[in-house]
């Protein structure tokens, strides 16, 4: 994976927020990043609302 200077930013604030989004255009390694910063996390991907809805009944 290639490193992203955002990587040092987003560890700063996944320490101070319960939450954090990661947005960006399609296929610019936004989830694979993630994966890959926090593999014990859950991820919910906003693209499909429908899914996105659900989920939300399970959270």
């Amino acid at each position: 994976m290639v490193r992203r200077n955002l990587e040092t930013s987003i560890r700063i604030y996944s320490r101070e927020y319960p939450l954090v989004a990661i947005v960006g255009p399609k296929q610019s390694g936004k989830t694979t990043m993630a994966r890959y910063m926090f593999p014990d996390h859950n991820h919910l991907s906003m693209e499909n609302l429908e899914v996105c809805h659900s989920e939300e009944q399970h959270i």
